[in-house]
């Protein structure tokens, strides 16, 4: 049987899969400054059971595309918030001190992203909107232009063949991969993938050392440590024509696999790549859910890193600190806690660890001890006590940041709770792919309450749906339920349960937001069972 007839049969049986699969699909999707504003263009699919991609919070001041799959009469059966690949916040550190020394926001003018949804039956359309945020601080979607987001299925069914096509005729990848840590499925883990940049063939040896020592630093932080059973982490091998990086500013050019640079927008330690090669190499080994979180190492001692869709570090000693922050951005969606940059005070921002409210309705606030005053006073408490600390995300006055000094502030400093608390929920909606209920029990006195989660930061970021909630308490005592929503300036409750007995009931429908389960005891005690279910970010 000759190539070509191996070729249409295996077309065919692409066509009947596609037709009855009900999977999901990942896209990579290219986006490019035109003359009409940003174009996309899909030019990558894959089929398969991975997991969607999560949505980010909507709200906020971080610009974001909205991703969403229609049915044929145009009805949205599922939508993601992606950020902006676009807008792109740099950020330099000192290497002595490793504080802030250079924030600012760029505009990108090219790349790619990945996104992935449902691709079953239903679905006959893939789009893209583009959300602005005015100064007032509301959103407004509008297509980015009408005639370039709009994906049919029919466009992304040719997409999907000729995808698997184009893999079916390639030579084997250059790229290869060995996983180093394997802890379970890839839809149940975070998967970070590191892959070098500026090894030549003769230099793998030098580079599997390397990215040993990298991987090594990753996992001795004490946060990633204590989360270690919720990772996979892969090594990807690919040579480059030539070694080390290019550094325009001394005039030195070098020929890489990822065209991995230094003084990138002008900034001596910002370290950029392409990013279309590296989705290219990553994805020509890994499937999308084996690709959660990506770090590109490069072959210099030359200090320097950045963040964004992809993490990037150089053999610098100093470097694994810069990729930690990075990742805290990337990985964990934590802003940044110092108040250096452009400041905006037009709304309640999305991530957990910033907020304009100073008081004890701040959203972590329920971690802030009695004897701590709020606001917080710097040098009053030791560094890691949870309070309001003035000064976050760009901000000097207006904004507050829950400890005096993290990670997200300063270099080489611990996460510290509230951080901590906000990554944990993070590794945990890895272990829980299909978004299944959980169960917290305990025991209550007489009038006293409990909240879910109970650990920390004590509340779940969750998206648009139905929240469901059932306690069951021990007979003879009247156990009450509710759900509590963080409103931007306190903790509002928006649902419950208050029936004579301890067995209630909430079936609540909800927008995205931060939220938490309060249990009471109206009256009588004992211990109780609640379980959860909220809709997933």
């Amino acid at each position: 049987m000759n190539a070509i007839k191996l070729i249409l049969m295996f077309v065919a049986a692409m066509v009947v899969q596609i037709n009855a699969h009900a999977g999901n699909i990942s896209l990579r999707v290219a986006y490019s400054d035109g003359r009409q504003g940003t174009s996309f263009t899909p030019v990558h699919a894959e089929l398969g059971e991975f997991a969607l991609t999560p949505s980010m919070a909507d709200g906020g001041q971080t610009e974001k595309w909205r991703v969403v799959a229609k049915n044929a009469q145009g009805a949205v059966i599922h939508e993601v918030l992606v950020r902006n690949a676009q807008q792109r916040h740099i950020e330099a550190f000192d290497p002595k001190t490793g504080a802030i020394e250079v924030s600012q926001q760029v505009r990108q003018a090219d790349g790619v992203f990945e996104v992935s949804l449902p691709f079953d039956a239903r679905i006959a359309s893939i789009e893209i909107l583009q959300q602005s945020t005015a100064a007032t601080g509301d959103t407004r979607m509008t297509p980015v232009p009408p005639q370039q987001t709009v994906f049919d299925r029919a466009t992304l069914e040719k997409m999907l063949r000729s995808s698997q096509l184009a893999r079916m005729q390639a030579p084997p990848p250059a790229a290869t991969v060995t996983t180093i840590v394997n802890n379970g499925p890839a839809n149940a883990r975070m998967d970070l993938v590191f892959v070098g940049d500026g090894y030549t063939a003769a230099e793998m040896d030098k580079w599997r050392t390397d990215a040993q020592k990298v991987i090594d630093g990753f996992l001795a932080d004490p946060l990633f440590a204590a989360n270690r059973a919720s990772m996979n982490v892969h090594r990807v091998d690919v040579a480059s024509n030539q070694s080390g990086a290019d550094e325009p500013d001394r005039g030195i050019y070098r020929d890489t696999a990822m065209d991995g640079s230094f003084y990138c927008y002008n900034i001596d330690r910002l370290l950029c790549v392409n990013s279309t090669k590296v989705y290219n190499i990553v994805g020509s080994v890994l499937a999308p859910d084996q690709r959660d979180v990506i770090v590109v190492v490069s072959n210099s001692t030359r200090y320097g890193g950045s963040g964004g869709e992809i993490a990037t570090l150089s053999m610098n000693n100093q470097s694994v600190e810069i990729a930690l922050h990075e990742i805290g951005h990337t990985a964990f969606a934590l802003a940044d806690e110092y108040d250096y940059g452009t400041c905006s005070l037009s709304a309640e921002p999305t991530s957990g660890d910033v907020s304009l409210n100073g008081t004890r309705n701040v959203k972590w606030g329920r971690l802030i001890a009695s004897t701590t005053a709020v606001p917080t006073g710097l040098g009053q408490y030791p560094n890691g006590t949870v309070g309001t600390f003035q000064g976050a995300q760009y901000c000097k006055t207006g904004k507050y940041r829950p400890t005096e000094n993290s990670r997200m502030r300063t270099l080489g400093y611990p996460w510290h709770a509230v951080n901590e608390g906000l990554a944990r929920a993070v590794f945990a909606s890895y272990g829980q792919p299909s978004g299944g209920p959980v169960t917290q029990t305990g025991s209550l006195t007489n009038g006293a309450t409990a909240n879910a989660p109970s650990a920390s930061p004590g509340y779940i970021q969750a998206g648009s749906g139905t929240f469901s909630i059932q306690l069951s308490g021990p007979a003879g005592t009247d156990f009450d339920l509710y759900l509590y929503k963080y409103s931007g300036s306190a903790w509002t409750k928006v649902a419950s349960s208050e029936g004579s007995a301890s067995t209630e009931a909430i079936n609540y429908a909800g927008t995205a937001g931060y939220y938490y389960v309060q249990v009471k005891s109206y009256s009588g005690s004992g211990n109780y069972s609640v379980t959860y279910l909220f809709p997933p970010q």
